[in-house]
């Protein structure tokens, strides 16, 4: 029988192992944790079977799709907890921080020439996945990629789920099995070999001194070519951040979570989504965490499969429950979907009834229509559309709920379909911490009607499920949100 982890790896390529190789090499691209990590566990196997040690290269680009100062700070206060740790801990570990397009890859194809093989994050978007397409091509060793991403592997799906029961029914059927067998939680304890590598300094002549640009963040920032409008945001992008953020939700929100967590006013939502985009935690142990909260006497075997349907699976608390739902089976969807769809963020992967009823109203008329950038700056007519964009624009996140809200009227104020989503993939890519994310298009598209099925005809929506805020502003506690992000005032 096919051991269970066995398919979380890929291998890129049929290359031959390098037997003059110095070194394992394990590049961290999107997981970034030294922790409970299958792709550095992996890393590590290798390098036991092969009696070397283990170099392990965090890299960061200057002209991804996207990049601003947000996304660059995050990144680069994680990557300076790195640092400290991998010198306290004396690992063999190359910072580097990208300052002219070309450094980062030249940079990492001269260190895996000196490597017997490379492995990597499995990520199913963005820039990584592009990357894991075309680099096994061209280095001339082993290239396997290892999915840290979630519970359940993306190699035990056969094809794009088409919707949340349907991976939900397959979450049922392998979660136990998933979370009995976890990444460790410290792999490198079991690393063998821990000489010291000696790197020749030629691979680093002209580039920028990683030590120096993480100690000095912002002077860094500022001199490179990537969008200085969009500022850092409150939170820090460290792995103990991350750690501090799942506490605080466990001891203030996790048992009040289903109840209230769509009440912007309550602020029960876990907020972990930019340490779990940027890989600082695992879901592992998100999941292991508050499982540690349900009732007295509950355990595995309460666990029942439950057909795909919400209720009724794991028999614990309902909040606890709710909340692993959203963060397994929500949260994993997209990544799975993303894995067997190239397509993932192009209108044409939409439901072929989507596609069809969105053609059909395409030429509806709209009382409003709005440009991109007064979008951005929150000038719609709409109070509660405004205070969600000022949210994102400001900190970088939007509350859940009102995040349908706001994809929903996009498509409502925008002359065209394409036009809509081109515009919240920008905004959302642009403005969110945690954007750029399998998660992130999930939520855009969903509310095109992935994952979700036709609703009652309506103009310019047709068949999709429709949303307004006059309903919104009656269903869920709004008055803080308004009174904190609601400043900019509407056109009516």
């Amino acid at each position: 029988m096919k051991n269970f982890n066995s398919y979380r790896v890929f291998k890129r390529n049929d290359k031959e192992l390098n037997p003059d190789g110095e070194y394992v090499l394990y590049w961290m691209q999107i997981n970034r944790r030294f922790q409970y990590n299958f792709a550095l566990e992996y890393a590590v196997g290798w390098a036991n079977k092969l009696g070397k040690p283990l170099l392990i290269l965090e890299a960061f680009s200057c002209d991804y799709p996207w990049a601003t100062d947000r996304s660059h700070t995050f990144m680069m206060q994680g990557m300076k907890e790195h640092l400290d740790y991998a010198t306290d801990q004396k690992l063999n570990y190359v910072s580097f921080v990208e300052k002219e397009a070309g450094q980062y890859k030249k940079l990492l194809f001269d260190l895996a020439s000196n490597a017997s093989v490379l492995i990597t994050d499995e990520y199913p978007v963005f820039i990584m996945k592009e990357r894991n397409r075309e680099y096994p091509n061209e280095v001339k060793i082993p290239y396997y990629t290892v999915d840290s991403n979630g519970l359940i592997p993306l190699g035990l799906t056969e094809k794009d789920p088409y919707s949340a029961y349907f991976f939900r029914k397959i979450m049922q059927k392998h979660f136990v099995e998933a979370f009995t067998h976890p990444p460790k939680q410290n792999s490198l304890d079991e690393l063998e070999n821990n000489s010291k590598i000696e790197l020749p300094q030629s691979i680093f002549d002209d580039l920028p001194d990683a030590e120096n640009s993480l100690n000095n963040i912002p002077d860094f920032i500022e001199h490179l070519d990537i969008d200085h409008e969009v500022k850092p945001i409150e939170w820090m992008g460290t792995r103990a951040a991350g750690l501090g953020m799942l506490g605080q939700f466990i001891s203030q929100a996790l048992l009040e979570y289903d109840d209230k967590r769509n009440d912007p006013d309550e602020k029960k939502t876990s907020q972990l989504s930019p340490w779990l985009h940027f890989g600082k935690v695992s879901e592992y142990e998100i999941v292991k965490a508050v499982m540690e909260y349900q009732p007295e006497g509950w355990d595995l075997d309460k666990i029942t499969f439950n057909k795909g349907s919400t209720g009724g699976f794991f028999n614990g608390n309902p909040n606890i429950d709710g909340f692993l739902d959203e963060v397994i089976t929500w949260r994993e969807v997209g990544f799975h979907f993303a894995h067997h769809r190239d397509d993932y963020d192009q209108f044409k992967s939409l439901p072929d009834w989507v596609l069809e009823t969105m053609n059909e109203h395409r030429d509806d008329p709209r009382e409003w229509i709005y440009s991109y950038d007064e979008l951005k700056n929150s000038k719609t007519h709409d109070e509660i559309w405004n205070a969600a964009q000022t949210q994102l624009r400001e900190e970088g996140i939007i509350h859940n709920y009102l995040r349908m809200l706001w994809g929903k009227k996009v498509i409502e104020w925008t002359p065209d379909p394409e036009t809509a989503l081109q515009y919240l993939i920008d905004l959302n890519n642009t403005y969110a911490i945690d954007g750029r994310d399998p998660n992130s298009y999930s939520g855009i598209f969903w509310c095109f009607g992935r994952f979700d099925r036709a609703w009652q005809e309506r103009p310019i929506f047709g068949k999709l499920r429709y949303m307004t805020s006059e309903s919104t502003r009656k269903k869920v506690k709004l008055k803080e949100y308004l009174n904190k992000y609601g400043s900019q005032k509407s056109l009516l």
